[in-house]
């Protein structure tokens, strides 16, 4: 047999099996056991995140043997059927492929007659944001009342493409990106099932990748199971994505914050000589200030971080203030946009993070009052009077700072 990639492998068969979407799951599996299943639904949501999965579900439980059931058996023939892809009265149709007004017209001729063998006949238009305005006028009728056995399933990436009309006329439901907490626990449950001994470190390069989708998260762990065996090392894992080393991005934010900007510039050089780059790893370095604004500010490191960086994290958030990571982060940040436009981007990342260093501020603010009120404490009268009166060539007090 020809070898079945993780993402089909893996991909749910079970309402309880969906990952981070069981507000939608909760609905429709109400409305199948309430009798409410509705004649035409919407699943709109970013790429990978179960869309289509899920419309292959509904309609595995409104034509399995044993149903409608919120859980079909998945081993009856049209379980089986529609879980292949090959069942006569489920129909997956390739919006961006079929979106002419014939191919509508298809539709409604074959809606009129009955289903072959199931108790629906149920069509699922994938990416129906690229059917044609005439196309969507020729749905119009039918969608609004189809005949009792003709169920419709949408799925989009962009639901703001569908007119009006057509969206007056579903149920939607707004699928979301998979949490990076989920995702990990279940990236970490397929791994063990695989035998593939992989680091939470590497699963969390994998995690942050995929921005939130499930099937870019299993396409980039059957690279890495390829490229890397079953037992990957942290740096095969990044080599293999394409990703910048944590332990690289860990020690150019240590450096920040502890200002050692003779550490920042070698370190850009090493990058920079690898052939690292540049862009992908400001925008790294702005993700880490940002992980280490939110440790400081918690008192505890994101928890999609694996344990290693999070105790970092937190052990570097403890030696750091906030206004001086704010500042790291707006100037960092800031950057990202000139190291990719830039001729020379290694000469702006330079510039960018000595400035930053620069530019930090040198304590917060309870810091600075208290400096204000020594440096009071040790002038002479008349100048404790000029200071006060805010003559030029003084500072207001620091009872004047506090109270502004």
């Amino acid at each position: 047999m020809s070898y079945l990639v993780l993402a089909r492998k893996w991909r749910p068969q079970t309402f309880d099996d969906m990952t981070g979407q069981e507000h939608v799951v909760r609905t429709v599996a109400n409305a199948i056991k309430m009798n409410r299943v509705a004649h035409a639904y919407l699943f709109c949501g970013p790429r990978g995140v179960g869309k289509t999965t899920a419309a292959r579900l509904l309609a595995k439980a409104l034509n399995c043997e044993n149903g409608p059931t919120p859980e079909p058996c998945g081993k009856c023939q049209a379980c089986t059927e529609i879980a292949a892809g090959t069942s006569v009265d489920v129909a997956e149709i390739d919006g961006a492929s079929n979106n002419g007004v014939e191919n509508v017209r298809e539709i409604r001729e074959n809606a009129k007659y009955l289903p072959q063998r199931d108790r629906h006949k149920i069509y699922i238009i994938d990416e129906v944001h690229m059917l044609s305005g005439a196309a969507f006028n020729a749905l119009l009728k039918t969608l609004e009342e189809p005949p009792g056995h003709v169920k419709f399933i949408f799925a989009t990436t962009e639901a703001h493409k569908l007119p009006d009309t057509i969206l007056s006329r579903c149920q939607r439901h707004n699928f979301r990106r998979i949490s990076a907490a989920v995702m990990l626990q279940r990236l970490k449950y397929i791994c063990e099932q695989e035998k593939v001994a992989i680091s939470e470190r590497a699963l969390s390069m994998v995690v942050r990748q995929s921005e939130g989708g499930m099937r870019d998260a299993l396409s980039l762990l059957d690279q890495i199971f390829s490229a890397c065996g079953p037992e990957p090392k942290d740096e095969d894992v990044a080599d293999a994505l394409g990703t910048i080393d944590r332990t690289v991005v860990q020690d150019f934010a240590d450096a920040l914050v502890r200002k050692d900007a003779r550490r920042v510039l070698e370190r850009v050089e090493e990058v920079f000589n690898r052939g690292t780059d540049l862009k992908r790893l400001t925008e790294e370095l702005a993700l880490q200030l940002r992980h280490l604004f939110v440790a400081k500010t918690l008192g505890e490191a994101p928890a999609e971080l694996a344990e290693s960086e999070r105790n970092a994290l937190t052990a570097l958030a403890k030696d750091a203030d906030p206004a001086q990571i704010s500042r790291l982060f707006d100037v960092v940040h800031g950057c990202v946009w000139d190291v990719s436009r830039a001729a020379h981007p290694r000469l702006a990342l330079e510039m960018a993070l000595l400035k930053a260093i620069q530019l930090s501020p040198v304590g917060s603010i309870p810091e600075l009052l208290a400096r204000v009120d020594r440096l009071a404490a040790g002038l002479g009268p008349e100048d404790a009077r000029k200071v006060a009166a805010g003559a030029p060539g003084g500072r207001s007090s620091s009872a004047n700072f506090r109270s502004h």
